[in-house]
């Protein structure tokens, strides 16, 4: 059976919540800030709720939606103390909406929904004015030395070949500001007169992971799961192999990419 990148991450909710980071305080408040007063939001791909706890915790009602159901099982765990919030097991591609949300929220899940058709979603689920922010971490091994071992670990295992790892490129590569013109959502709308306001930010962050830690962190990535699962264990061997002989621990960079936009 052919399995599907965006379908692997239920495999690993636990290790998703226990490893994934979640998001600055900063992107918070500018999302809000840039949104104005918010009454109903709606997030699409919710997985774990690394978003959607942020926003909850800020008073923001939230429809989620998220198709897998280990995912969603996870998500209802970590929101139960937030009675604002409701699950629907579903993708947005399937949702009908019968109402319409003054911010349309998709953390590290937009390049997921169906290319074809989610502007054409977003617009009909937000309010005149209403506001799409589209967020997403991008990770890399700050340390050089480290990062050359590790990719070669991925060319070894052929995991570079399926998607971006943190061993990709090293954290120096992300450390200015992002332009306008390299937020991939913001070459969709160039000609849709139905979106403006465009905003593009992205922010810095630097986290140590101990070896376990960042073992389970590569399981929830999707690069990794699509490889069997023998050669994931042998992968995540030689990668603990190669972490322990620098003091058990991996300092990895997050280049966190925001975009935003309203409806006109």
């Amino acid at each position: 059976m052919t399995r599907e990148r965006r379908g692997v991450f239920g495999e690993a909710a636990a290790q998703y919540e226990a490893a994934r980071p979640g998001y600055p305080k900063e992107l918070i408040d500018d999302v809000l800030d840039y949104a104005g007063p918010v009454d109903r939001a709606l997030e699409v791909g919710a997985g774990t709720g690394k978003g959607t706890v942020a926003f909850a915790a800020r008073g923001v009602s939230l429809t989620c939606l998220e198709p897998d159901p280990r995912m969603a099982a996870e998500l209802k765990r970590q929101t139960s103390r937030f009675p604002s919030v409701s699950i629907i097991e579903t993708s947005f591609e399937t949702w009908e909406p019968h109402d319409h949300f003054d911010l349309l929220l998709a953390a590290q899940s937009w390049h997921w929904v169906n290319e074809d058709r989610r502007w054409d979603l977003a617009n009909a689920a937000l309010k005149k004015g209403g506001t799409v922010a589209l967020f997403w971490n991008i990770y890399a091994i700050t340390d050089v030395p480290t990062q050359v071992a590790l990719l070669d670990i991925d060319r070894q295992y052929h995991v570079d070949v399926i998607g971006h790892t943190p061993s990709e490129r090293p954290f120096g590569d992300f450390e200015g500001e992002i332009e306008l013109a390299e937020g991939w959502p913001a070459f969709d709308l160039v000609d849709d007169p139905r979106f403006t306001k465009f905003v593009s930010r992205r922010y810095h962050r630097e986290l140590p992971f101990s070896t376990t830690l960042y073992l389970d962190f590569l399981s929830s990535l999707s690069a990794y799961r699509m490889i069997e699962e023998d050669e994931r264990v042998a992968l995540l061997r030689d990668v603990a192999r190669v972490l322990d002989s620098r003091d058990g621990a991996v300092s990895v960079g997050i280049a966190t990419d925001l975009f935003m936009c309203r409806t006109a």
